[in-house]
């Protein structure tokens, strides 16, 4: 499956460059969503939300953090990375 990050993403993303254990998990993260959507380490559940009919997440192995993404039929659309509160936060407002 095709991943595109967006600039929002890159952005909350760059923020961990000093936590080179938190972006390899990222990106082994990524490369296991590309391979297995549906694995089950990976958490992956639609979010109810008006907005976004197709607003999904997984979680970033190994850690407190989820990524959000709206999954189109051709792509996935990575919008955010973050800890739970920002997690509730961006779906309450959904």
């Amino acid at each position: 499956m095709l991943v595109k990050e967006t600039k929002r993403y890159i952005k909350l993303k760059n923020k961990f460059q000093n936590d080179k254990l938190l972006t390899n998990k990222l990106e082994t993260t990524i490369e296991l969503f590309k391979k297995d959507k549906n694995d089950v380490s990976l958490q992956f559940k639609q979010i109810i939300c008006k907005k976004d009919k197709n607003r999904y997440s997984i979680r970033v192995i190994g850690t407190k953090y989820r990524i959000l993404m709206t999954v189109f039929d051709e792509y996935v659309e990575l919008f955010c990375v973050c800890n739970h509160d920002k997690y509730d936060y961006y779906n309450k407002a959904c």
